[in-house]
């Protein structure tokens, strides 16, 4: 499996060349060249163009796909699936990883850790734009070695310096996440980072220390996902009671035309810890109690 990525404002366009590995591995020169003649403009509207090379078939999309691209008429070609999704995460790296190893679990492949996504993805320059390139059957297997760069690695160590952390920082918080969430990389704002996909359809958890009234805040979020704004009365009717680590907070669940945001919010001390789920409102809504379970089981030790 051979997938390109390109960046459009909030969304990503994925270029998924499927078919036997010693197939694709023929195509590759002439699959880098059709993706340096991808244009895509940044209005979020717009739709790729590219030049098709001269012996491929352009088909129409069906679903989730934009279009579908044969590159021969053989019995057994290798098919381009052309398809686009919001990007559900502000940290690049982390929805690069989550993506490269859902991709590795369809081909039967243990995942990568983050220090690892250096070497598996190739990043090509055209000239509209940047292209991140993964070669998961070929080159992700020669570059990355299971003894040295797989989760499921026994003799390495789990990395344990905050900038390396998993999951949660351990430092800041404890919890029990629910075991389809894979854990992603702590670092910044974050003190636990969790994601899931559902049928290409990613989710991202995260937990937070910071501020504000949360009037401003379910209003930010309302407006995240297509939703107006609330008054105080409306607010305080939502709100739902929640505890954790001794503590009692609030939870809300807003649900868009397209996304959701479930959050609970407690307090400790000088300390507001936003617990935050966003995605997809039809799996946001199949994970409200695996979301609250997760939040219930939370322990604070930062300030």
């Amino acid at each position: 499996m051979l997938v390109a990525m390109m960046r459009q404002s909030g969304r990503v366009w994925f270029f998924k060349a499927v078919g036997p590995s010693v197939r694709i591995e023929s195509l590759r020169p002439t699959f880098e060249t059709f993706l340096k003649s991808v244009q895509i403009q940044k209005s979020p509207e717009a739709k790729p163009t590219w030049k098709l090379p001269a012996d491929w078939v352009q088909k129409a999309g069906t679903g989730m796909r934009f279009a579908t691209l044969d590159t021969d008429s053989s019995a057994d070609p290798v098919t381009i699936i052309v398809s686009s999704l919001r990007q559900t995460s502000d940290d690049w790296d982390q929805y690069l990883l989550s993506n490269l190893n859902r991709w590795r679990r369809q081909l039967g492949l243990g995942p990568i850790r983050p220090e690892a996504l250096t070497d598996a993805i190739q990043v090509l320059q055209s000239k509209e734009q940047k292209i991140w390139l993964a070669d998961i059957a070929s080159h992700g297997e020669r570059k990355m070695p299971a003894s040295s760069t797989t989760l499921t690695d026994p003799a390495k160590p789990h990395p344990t310096s905050p900038s390396k952390q998993q999951g949660f920082d351990a430092s800041q918080l404890a919890g029990k996440p629910p075991e389809h969430w894979e854990p992603g990389p702590v670092k910044g704002m974050r003190k636990a980072n969790f994601s899931f996909d559902r049928d290409g359809r990613l989710v991202q958890i995260t937990v937070i220390p910071a501020g504000g009234k949360m009037l401003a805040n379910v209003n930010r979020w309302r407006g995240q996902i297509q939703l107006p704004p609330v008054s105080e009365a409306d607010l305080d009717r939502s709100l739902q009671p929640i505890e954790a680590d001794g503590l009692t907070g609030n939870y809300i669940g807003l649900f868009g035309p397209q996304e959701a945001i479930l959050a609970a919010v407690f307090t400790k001390g000088q300390t507001q810890w936003f617990v935050k789920l966003r995605g997809n409102a039809a799996v946001a809504k199949d994970e409200i109690a695996p979301f609250k379970a997760f939040a219930e089981s939370l322990e604070f030790k930062g300030r």
